[in-house]
């Protein structure tokens, strides 16, 4: 039984690790570009923006989301989890970590969970920049009326707990493809050309986007960006249709990297 404490010590240690340029890079390019095209588009685009006594805000933040789960989160995933994994392989590092007392599996899942932190803290830092831009544009183009309405982040937030559930599939077929290649090119290439196949498959608006992971985040609700209607997607419980396929993907995925994992030859 893995100890909680030993837990907690084991992701810390490659939250520290992962402090690496490329990834915070990355994780400061996704927030600065979302906003930066929102702010663009409310700056440039006024007319549409004002609307008289109307709540601006569900406007904004559901822009941010739909840019992110469309456009930008996939591939941060692919670039995040590849990266990240490439930092053992490139340093033959897989090679001492299980040289060290440490088992397995506490190495293996403290990385997919300090991944999975970094994600969130993605998503959180971009949802209160998004809401402080809304603020900054209201400076400049006070008639959209920012400041006198109610932000609402709260109604926005179950949105994006539900898009990170859409994501795990993703997040284990990445992580399974991470473990298996040594290099960063080979798994990194396979999701950037797996995310262009899904947008395809998405906006088709056919069932068939429904049994492809990739296509997961962008359909997992209307985002008013492309029809889904005949896809088939069904919100009756808390958790849709789509969310369970990438729950039950990324146990599949993860079980099986777990299984070729512990059995690895590293010597």
């Amino acid at each position: 039984m893995i100890n909680m404490k030993t837990l907690y010590n084991s992701i810390t240690a490659e939250l520290l690790k992962l402090k690496y340029a490329p990834i915070i890079w990355l994780c400061f390019s996704v927030v600065l570009i979302i906003t930066a095209i929102i702010s663009a588009a409310a700056t440039l685009d006024q007319a549409s923006m004002v609307q008289l006594g109307k709540n601006p805000w569900p406007r904004h933040l559901g822009a941010c989301l739909g840019i992110l789960s469309v456009f930008m989160v996939v591939p941060f995933t692919v670039m995040l989890v590849s990266t990240s994994v490439f930092i053992e392989n490139h340093s033959k590092g897989w090679k001492y970590i299980y040289s060290t007392p440490r088992r397995r599996s506490l190495v293996f899942y403290s990385k997919l969970m300090a991944i999975l932190k970094i994600i969130v803290w993605v998503i959180l830092s971009l949802i209160v920049v998004n809401v402080l831009s809304g603020f900054i544009i209201d400076l400049f183009i006070p008639e959209i009326e920012f400041k006198y309405y109610e932000v609402g982040v709260l109604s926005i937030l179950p949105s994006y707990f539900h898009l990170m559930m859409a994501l795990l599939g993703i997040i284990g077929i990445q992580y399974f493809l991470s473990l298996r290649f040594k290099g960063f090119l080979v798994p990194m290439s396979i999701g950037i050309i797996a995310y262009i196949v899904a947008f395809i498959i998405g906006t088709l608006n056919k069932p068939m986007a429904l049994y492809y992971p990739y296509c997961y985040p962008s359909i997992y609700k209307d985002h008013s960006m492309f029809s889904i209607d005949k896809i088939g997607v069904t919100n009756e419980h808390f958790l849709s249709n789509v969310e369970i396929h990438s729950i039950f993907v990324f146990l599949f995925f993860i079980g099986l990297a777990h299984v070729l994992e512990i059995r690895k030859n590293v010597s």
